[in-house]
């Protein structure tokens, strides 16, 4: 039995689209007794939405950049939170900037969003309205993660940068293109990838990942069949031992194994 865990969003997921011949690998995958498994910055809502769009078979689900992990039938296996403090301090200090569009907090299951400038492009969340008063979402008492919507790619990775400086001791910040997403410190794709494949009992040199940005860097540095892909960035690249151009090829090269 092999494991694939795979980004989704940049990854297997463009625009709004996926490869038809990366759904048809991936089922191909599952049938050959294979896990195939989701790792993603989004929300289990989210992601479970893609899923049933798209009819997409993932055994198990990684939310929040491995702040919690779901198995396919939305059961909640593995669970982390900010310290609350914190996370309040941070979304303070997110005001506080001319690059922040909006944050969304999300307490596991439920996100909410809070529109912080108005004049500044909402890259990852446009159409997201928000459903709660800033109040009621600060009084919430649990953030799994905090995705701060910023104007551009530079802005996310400068504040990224600035949040692991001033808060490091207790979060992570990871740039995902346009946004930043905070989880605790300790927390990320290979922590969620790490408890999945000790569930499973999957040997290492059978687990097999796949990313596109900065925040799939410490899922990839913990796998020997690590792949990204052609079109992320070159620092990200270096990171991985394989360059493809899709999952579908990905797949097909482990068949000459």
């Amino acid at each position: 039995m092999k494991l694939l865990a795979s980004d989704y969003d940049g990854t297997l997921h463009y625009g709004d689209s996926i490869m038809e011949e990366d759904l048809h690998a991936i089922a191909g995958w599952k049938e050959d007794g294979n896990v195939f498994v989701l790792a993603t910055g989004r929300s289990w809502p989210s992601i479970r939405k893609q899923m049933e769009k798209f009819d997409l078979p993932a055994d198990y689900i990684i939310t929040n950049n491995g702040g919690m992990v779901f198995d396919k039938d939305g059961n909640e296996l593995l669970s982390n939170y900010l310290d609350y403090v914190t996370a309040l301090d941070i979304l303070y200090a997110a005001k506080e900037s001319e690059n922040v569009a909006s944050y969304v907090v999300n307490d596991g299951y439920s996100r909410h969003k809070v529109v912080v400038d108005p004049t500044v492009t909402d890259h990852r969340y446009p159409t997201m309205q928000p459903d709660l008063p800033e109040e009621d979402v600060m009084d919430l008492g649990k953030f799994a993660q905090i995705v701060l919507s910023m104007a551009s790619a530079d802005a996310a990775l400068d504040m990224s940068e600035q949040i692991n400086h001033f808060f490091g001791a207790s979060v992570t910040a990871y740039t995902n293109n346009t946004v930043v997403d905070i989880v605790p410190k300790g927390v990320s794709k290979q922590s969620g990838l790490d408890f999945v494949r000790a569930f499973i009992d999957v040997n290492d040199e059978d687990v097999y990942a796949i990313g596109d940005s900065y925040n799939d860097v410490p899922m990839l540095e913990s796998v020997e069949n690590s792949y990204v892909l052609a079109t992320a960035p070159e620092d990200v690249q270096n990171q991985a031992r394989h360059v493809v151009l899709s999952i579908s090829n990905l797949i097909e090269q482990t068949k000459q194994f």
